[in-house]
């Protein structure tokens, strides 16, 4: 085997773990890792690495490691309180409110740490001693000062480095040329005169859907089409330049529910949208269990939607990058 055959089946191994929600980030981290040395890719080496160890004091820390959580201090009596500043208090030095400014924080333990913290129990996260003394000074309180974090935050962070891999591996089949997606013996779900219109990446989601279902691999193939459709519709506001209509006040995208809603204006035939939301709970049974009983049939169905779907959206659209 010649080492681009190894690196082939390297990145074929990783993209079906990626999509296995029964495998952890970490260990999907550490398989990326290989690849990405084989490939010489320094940069992303560095956030791998990053991601496995943890980001010091002096890393730039990714957006989506920027989380929200509840002010709470020790109350001896009652455990953990809310934080309530006394009128006109601010950290000193800050202009932003009080409360506000204390409710940020960047999570910079490596993904294993995050890994371990997965429960239905909130993460505590103690203040750095000199800010514990400013908001002692601001509540007139002296006790420990603590940020609570939803478990759903460090899901989202998992999952938003699961996602990174995948659009990882998305750009370099696309930049290698590396044809690990084809079988043109195959069935094709998504024809190739529709595939031709797609964004790059949507192509490689629609060859891998079709590799994967002409496999039998129904989880797979169900994962892809939950990725397929919000992304497809990111790509069309894109394209149109009304990204700022699908994303939420804090930059992030909406919920893919609420952006189907936002690609119904875009399609004349309605009927399109409706009969893919009765598909839409199945593909979102793929991504929380293994145990879901989902049938080649199933697949097939909620594929011919998808594709109905992107005809309508990107119906005379060239190619674009």
């Amino acid at each position: 085997m010649t080492k681009i055959q190894e690196i082939k089946q390297g990145i074929q191994s990783l993209k079906e773990k990626i999509l296995n929600p029964n495998v952890k980030v970490s260990e999907l981290l550490r398989e990326a890792k290989i690849i990405a040395h084989e490939l010489k890719d320094k940069e992303f080496l560095q956030w791998v690495d990053r991601e496995l160890n943890g980001y010091s004091e002096n890393d730039e820390v990714p957006q989506y490691r920027m989380l929200r959580g509840k002010p709470v201090a020790w109350n001896p009596y009652h455990g953990w309180v809310p934080v309530v500043s006394r009128p006109g208090q601010n950290i000193e030095g800050q202009k932003s409110g009080f409360i506000e400014l204390i409710s940020k924080c960047h999570l910079r333990e490596s993904i294993p740490e995050l890994e371990s913290f997965q429960s239905d129990k909130e993460l505590i996260r103690y203040y750095p001693e000199d800010l514990r003394k400013e908001i002692s000074k601001a509540t007139g309180f002296n006790t420990e000062f603590a940020l609570k974090v939803s478990p759903v935050s460090i899901t989202r962070i998992l999952e938003s480095v699961r996602n990174k891999l995948l659009d990882w591996i998305i750009n370099k089949v696309h930049s290698m040329n590396i044809g690990i997606l084809e079988d043109k013996e195959s069935p094709q779900i998504f024809p190739k005169n529709l595939i031709e219109k797609l964004p790059s990446d949507l192509k490689i989601l629609c060859d891998d859907f079709n590799f994967n279902f002409s496999h039998n691999r129904s989880f797979p193939c169900m994962l892809i089409l939950r990725l397929l459709l919000p992304r497809a519709i990111v790509r069309k506001f894109q394209k149109l330049n009304k990204e700022d209509e699908i994303k939420k006040p804090n930059g992030e995208y909406l919920e893919p529910e609420a952006l189907l809603s936002k690609a119904e204006n875009l399609i004349a035939d309605k009927r399109v949208v409706r009969e893919l939301r009765n598909y839409k709970f199945l593909m979102d049974a793929a991504q929380h269990s293994y145990t879901v009983n989902i049938y080649k049939e199933d697949v097939e169905g909620a594929g011919i939607k998808i594709r109905a779907f992107l005809e309508s959206l990107f119906e005379n659209q060239k190619d674009e990058k």
